[in-house]
């Protein structure tokens, strides 16, 4: 018998012992799935995107001593074109950057002359800003993260926003008269 028969029987029951074997290890497979998508969330405000809160014109007797504040303004932050909610992305969040008071005290903006009239802005007054829901915890304005999350939509075209307040808190007397704008940059982070 030459070799050639000898060794292909072995080579063929080498094979389907190989193909039995390999089938007994395939148990499985594991299919990975997802997307990456483009950040797309656009703030919808009343001036482009942008927001104009007025916050109203208050005597400086209002406020006799620090954490005396001006009634409660709401607004809120309007979000459109934003993805829809899936297993890998079910909300974002927003946080929140400004001139603060003192940099100890990141939750109280700096007021200033940036569209009022008047050549010296307000004294020992800021803004701060809060959830609705949530009045006495201020936002801190230094991008802290975890302050808000938004759910996105379940259905396109959906537009999505969260409630808040803003106010003038004194924090310090005599607070003196002056105009008092801020700005409070608002930004998206897709978590």
């Amino acid at each position: 018998m030459s070799i050639k028969r000898k060794i292909l029987p072995t080579l063929l029951l080498a094979v389907s012992t190989f193909s039995v074997y390999a089938d007994e290890m395939n148990a499985g497979q594991v299919h990975f799935t997802g997307e990456i998508i483009d950040p797309s969330c656009v703030i919808d405000g009343n001036n482009g995107k942008d927001n104009n809160v007025p916050l109203g014109t208050y005597p400086s007797s209002l406020f006799q001593a620090p954490g005396d504040e001006s009634p409660l303004m709401p607004f809120s932050i309007v979000l459109k074109d934003c993805p829809v909610q899936s297993t890998g992305l079910t909300s974002i969040q927003l946080t929140f950057e400004g001139t603060t008071v003192v940099s100890s005290n990141a939750d109280l903006l700096t007021v200033s002359a940036i569209t009022t009239a008047g050549a010296t802005a307000a004294t020992n007054v800021g803004v701060a800003v809060s959830n609705l829901n949530t009045t006495t915890t201020l936002l801190k304005m230094d991008g802290s993260e975890a302050q808000v999350l938004v759910d996105l939509p379940t259905l396109t075209g959906d537009a999505v926003s969260v409630d808040l307040v803003g106010r003038y808190r004194a924090f310090a007397v005599p607070v003196t008269a002056g105009p008092a704008d801020a700005d409070m940059t608002v930004n998206i982070l897709y978590r």
